[in-house]
């Protein structure tokens, strides 16, 4: 099959490009990993296939709006547990109960 048949057919199947299902999954991974704190971010970054701690921070930043670093320091600031990799496809648009509770009085 050439790539451009399997990337046809994958958008079809998944309803998003090999390589952007691809890119979002690193980052459902890297999510996960950073709210439990076990790697340092350069690990996590060549952990997730990228080649420098420069390139993973550009691409977290872009698909979750927010650097490695922010993210991890926000996941330690609440007490509510983080989403697991079974929650995947619906991650991104989860919002920690703590986040819930600020925005709901504002």
């Amino acid at each position: 099959m050439s790539r451009s048949s399997f990337s046809s057919s994958f958008k079809k199947q998944v309803g998003t490009a090999p390589l952007d299902y691809l890119i979002h999954w690193r980052m459902s991974l890297a999510r996960d990993a950073l709210s439990r704190g076990t790697h340092s971010i350069s690990e996590l970054a060549f952990a997730t296939g990228y080649k420098s701690e420069s390139a993973f921070s550009t691409a977290f930043r872009r698909v979750t709006g927010s650097s490695p670093k922010q993210f991890r320091e926000a996941s330690n600031r609440c007490e509510s547990p983080q989403p697991t990799l079974a929650a995947a496809r619906i991650e991104a648009r989860t919002v920690p109960l703590c986040e819930r509770g600020a925005s709901a009085g504002s």
